[in-house]
């Protein structure tokens, strides 16, 4: 059996829709605890927790602020939401626009771009923050707008670096950019490993 743990309620859709008969576990407070003090506050009871689904299969983590913790267990059988998509973006080198709504995720994202492109690619940061007081008031629509907004200019081949960002791809791809979401390739690692 595929588990998938959140830290929205909201990604029990999308990932539903990406993997059948998955597992759905959803744990808002470690991303409200994670956010207030830092990730080491929750380091243990997400390190519990992935162990415990772990012994029924593989295990999708779709909160990329916890998913330092998940490669710190080192597990075979543990996918990282953003790590899939962001081999994918780096592959061809070059510049790549990293976009993130939360500063939490910031340090995580970024070292595990240097680590997946050893070299081979860029990143340019862009911190979306305006989009995210949307996405908490479930306004997907505004959401998706603001993550538009802020990446207006700032270059053409981006990577959504949030599983709720994807919302924003179609509008992007229509501006002509080369888009790459985190939920499609992370389901399609996860079920891999099925």
């Amino acid at each position: 059996m595929i588990s998938c743990l959140h830290t929205a309620e909201v990604h029990v859709a999308t990932f539903g829709e990406l993997i059948d008969g998955a597992r759905h576990v959803v744990r808002e407070d470690l991303l409200a605890q994670a956010r207030k003090d830092g990730i080491d506050a929750v380091r243990n009871e997400v390190a519990t927790l992935l162990h415990d689904l772990v012994q029924d299969g593989p295990v999708l983590c779709t909160c990329s602020t916890l998913g330092p913790l998940v490669d710190e267990l080192a597990n075979a059988q543990l996918v990282r939401i953003d790590r899939p998509a962001m081999e994918q973006a780096v592959d061809a080198g070059g510049e790549v626009v990293v976009a993130i709504c939360l500063e939490s995720t910031r340090d995580a994202t970024l070292e595990l771009f240097d680590e997946v492109s050893a070299g081979r690619a860029t990143a340019k940061l862009v911190l979306c923050d305006q989009a995210w007081p949307h996405f908490e008031a479930g306004d997907m629509a505004a959401f998706a707008a603001e993550i538009q907004r802020a990446l207006s200019g700032q270059g053409k081949r981006v990577l959504l670096a949030q599983a709720s960002m994807a919302v924003a791809a179609d509008g992007l791809r229509k501006s002509g950019y080369d888009v790459f979401t985190t939920p499609q390739a992370a389901a399609e690692a996860v079920i891999a490993k099925a």
